[in-house]
């Protein structure tokens, strides 16, 4: 081969490649950078200490309340590799970050490369996507699953190949030994692949389905009573341990379900193999005799006998019943070709779901047992999972509101909702039409209603759920993007082609000569020149020329004008002659206009991409403003909607002062410290042999001499008087153990706050002004609340620790 020939086949990167390669880089940038400056939160610190447990050789038992098992082993792997710190236990959460902003290549074929590559920018970018990903909790690792599970449908359907049902089986096991809203992901996924294989094959399964999933909602959260329940939802029981019941069932007047007590699914959750000294033979028995008081009840045994009936019945109508000229319902569609029951005959070929269900089980067994270190896990990882997180449902821990999502999103992720209210009216004219990505598309767009329907139905809502919501919106965002300037792209190049084809014939008619004027040229242009025809040249993006950068000027201009104004507006005062909604009033009104002559100037089409263009560009900026804010700057302050329950940036600092101290005196962790019963230090106090812990935070007497340092909760310190006589002779100093965000000034609907002040008069000033300073400055319309905590130290280390809430650095006076 010549040196020429050589250079020409030397591998050249495309500009996708190149986008691809940055946003891989600014994305372990932005998930690994100050990943440990944070104060872990209260769950992380769990999550980290139960991966400690792990790594340091004291096992593992599968507890739904702290979610599946996966996060635990990843987490002691990371420490096992590379050590134990707060950065560390967040590592594998900032990995299946990054892996989640590169996931949309996968989906390239089947939406696009333009939208996949939106869609990885967006995830680059977005707050929820960025918080939630340096945050060692298990949502994070959920949402990638989700996303792989996706692509393995939609590429199966379109090229039933093997390693496309394997990665999905293998993505799906993972996801479920992960968390429990995989149950949830099932069903909105299940519904639609459903619904459409019934369509394609036998149209009256979808009345079979839908009347099933119907009757199986009443009999699980309709039907049943409900219990007399006190505030921790755990329900009263009279003398033969029957539930109380507070009102009958509908109808039947059936009791409640046994999951109406917290109790109960505290008891179910999980179970030890060696449980009271018992064989794990004896206690799985009792295991699933405790599970069966669930069952047991008559609206189950109804759901049971149902669903198998029901199934039953649809297989026999599909794969049983002959119907005209003596084929069934399968067989016809396999022999017209139908590509639903093609793609569903695939899965038996080479024992296809054998050896993805062997997968799924194999993932389910070795974790959800611990490498088969406690067999009830096979039990616990699907009945004690959904068993007790039916009863959250009923708890509604957190108590947010039913619109809490939709403010969330308003707030960090404005772009998706408009992304939404222009992407779902075009994902149903592209199934409408079947377009190419009909079924990825349409699959996304259901995704995107059904995910945020069912977790604003559910009873726990909280901010880290959010990412749920968010990414099937991310790329339904992506893909409309990417489908308004397509079009726009065909129409300004069918307007090109037909303009110059009327141009054209005009060059047979000009009073040119002959061999001047060669067949098919253009006649000579008239005074003004084809202008009409040169401005609808290709130009940027492919858009009409100039119209990119005339309209994102224009739009720029009146954005900053109105970005301005209120500025203006908001420090002025209630006294300035202009208000907040007359600026934002003023802004869309030249907005309007704009756009208005743009859809004059080169069409409606190209308006509604040059207009997603720019608001992605501008929306753009403030998102990218909110993720540096939540992720670097207020990670651990609660002034963000998104901190929920943070651990204070006191508690990290307190330890590490004591660590210092510690080191000086040359003990270091030796240094004998106590602690009460606060999860949070069961982390920060892990490598401190010198620790000793306060059962229930009540001290039995004074600490003995050597104990340097007691840390007790404010509540404890209140609760039992004697802890502050037993402390006598040490400095106490109070500091903000974890705060959380003013929801009932901001968003609750309870008549004050910021929220109801602004739907009953949008008008108020104050009102507008305290919503600009939170969007802007996350300036919170009220103070932070908190739960606090106390350092007693002895009088020698006190200036070490630092002063405290109001405290003082001297022994209290006698």
């Amino acid at each position: 081969m010549s040196m020429p020939e050589a250079v020409a086949r030397r591998w050249t990167p495309t500009v996708e490649q190149v986008a691809y390669a940055i946003i891989a880089v600014l994305a372990i940038v932005s998930r690994l950078w100050a990943l440990g400056d944070r104060a872990l939160h209260h769950d992380e610190t769990l999550h980290a200490a139960y991966s400690w447990y792990l790594f340091s050789g004291r096992g593992y038992m599968h507890d739904p309340l702290l979610h599946g098992p996966l996060l635990y082993h990843l987490g002691a792997l990371t420490f096992f590799l590379f050590g134990d710190n707060d950065t560390t236990a967040r590592l594998s959460a900032a990995l299946f970050s990054i892996a989640l902003t590169l996931s949309p290549i996968l989906l390239r074929p089947v939406i696009g490369r333009p939208a996949a590559l939106i869609a990885s920018i967006y995830l680059l970018i977005s707050p929820v996507a960025l918080y939630v990903g340096r945050f060692f909790r298990h949502d994070i690792y959920s949402v990638l699953f989700e996303i792989l599970v996706l692509a393995a449908i939609v590429r199966y359907a379109a090229d039933p190949r093997p390693r496309w049902l394997y990665l999905g089986a293998a993505a799906l096991a993972l996801m479920l030994t992960n968390q429990e809203t995989t149950y949830l992901y099932i069903l909105i996924m299940a519904a639609p692949l459903a619904a459409i294989f019934c369509w394609r094959v036998f149209r009256p399964g979808l009345a079979i389905i839908g009347g099933l999933g119907l009757a199986l909602a009443l009999l699980i959260f309709v039907l049943p009573g409900t219990a007399v329940v006190d505030g921790g939802h755990h329900a009263q029981r009279d003398a033969n341990g029957a539930i109380v019941v507070d009102r009958p069932g509908p109808i039947f007047g059936w009791p409640p379900l046994e999951t109406e007590d917290n109790g109960y699914a505290l008891l179910v959750r999980n179970r030890s193999d060696s449980d009271g000294g018992r064989s794990v033979w004896e206690n799985g028995a009792r295991y699933l005799a405790d599970i069966g008081r669930f069952v047991n009840h008559p609206a189950i045994i109804s759901a049971l006998i149902l669903l198998t009936g029901g199934l039953a019945l649809l297989i026999w109508l599909i794969w049983g019943q002959p119907g005209v000229g003596g084929a069934t319902p399968w067989e016809r569609a396999l022999e017209r070709g139908d590509p639903a029951a093609m793609v569903a005959a695939s899965l038996a070929a080479d024992r296809r779901w054998q050896v993805a269900l062997a997968i799924a089980g194999a993932i389910y067994a070795l974790l959800f047992t611990a490498m088969f270190t406690n067999l009830l896990g096979l039990i616990s990882g699907v009945a004690g999972s959904l068993l007790y997180w039916l009863a959250q449902h009923n708890v509604q821990r957190g108590s947010q509101p039913g619109h809490y999502y939709a403010v969330i999103l308003a707030t960090y992720e404005p772009l998706l909702l408009l992304g939404a209210a222009a992407g779902l009216p075009l994902a149903i004219q592209a199934v409408r039409r079947r377009w190419p990505e009909a079924f990825a598309i349409g699959l996304i767009a259901w995704w995107s209603v059904a995910a945020f329907g069912i977790y604003t139905w559910a009873g726990e809502k909280m901010p880290w759920l959010t990412i749920h919501i968010t990414l099937p919106l991310t790329l339904l965002f992506a893909w409309t993007v990417a489908k308004l300037v397509a079009l726009a792209q065909a129409q300004a190049a069918r307007w090109q082609v037909a303009w110059e084809e009327a141009a054209t014939p005009a060059a047979t008619e000009a009073a040119v000569p002959v061999d001047t004027a060669g067949a098919g040229d253009l006649a000579p242009a008239p005074a003004g020149g084809w202008r009409w025809l040169d401005e609808w040249r290709p130009g940027a993006l492919g858009l009409p020329k100039g119209s990119l950068l005339s309209f994102g000027l224009l739009f720029g201009l009146i954005i900053s004008l109105g970005f301005l104004l209120l500025l203006i507006t908001v420090a002025a005062g209630p006294a300035s002659p202009i208000q907040p909604w007359m600026a934002v009033l003023f802004t869309l009104t030249l907005f309007t206009l704009l756009v208005i002559g743009a859809g004059l100037r080169w069409s409606w089409t190209v308006t509604a991409a040059l207009v997603a263009i720019c608001l992605s560009v501008a929306i753009g900026l403030y998102t990218v403003r909110g993720s540096v804010r939540l992720a670097y700057q207020t990670g651990d302050v609660a002034r963000e909607m998104m901190v929920y329950t943070q651990t204070s940036p006191d508690v990290m600092r307190v330890i590490r002062r004591l660590e210092e101290a510690a080191m000086r005196r040359g003990g270091g962790t030796r240094l004998p410290v106590m602690y009460d019963n606060e999860t949070v230090w069961l982390w920060y106090l892990r490598d401190w042999p010198g620790a000793i812990a306060v059962p229930g935070g009540r001290l039995n007497g004074p600490p003995a001499e050597d104990v340097q340092a007691v840390l007790l909760l404010q509540e404890n310190l209140d609760r039992y008087p004697e802890n502050r006589a037993y402390l006598e002779g040490f400095v106490i100093q109070r500091y903000p153990l974890r705060w959380w965000f003013p929801e009932d000034q901001a968003y609750r609907l309870n008549g004050s706050s910021l929220l109801d002040r602004l739907l009953r008069n949008p008008f108020d000033y104050e009102t507008e002004a305290q919503l600009w300073r939170y969007l802007m400055f996350r300036q919170p319309p009220a103070g932070l609340g908190s739960t606090d905590f106390v350092i007693a130290v002895r009088p020698e280390l006190a200036r070490q620790i630092g002063v405290g809430l109001g405290g003082s650095l001297r022994m209290p006076e006698r």
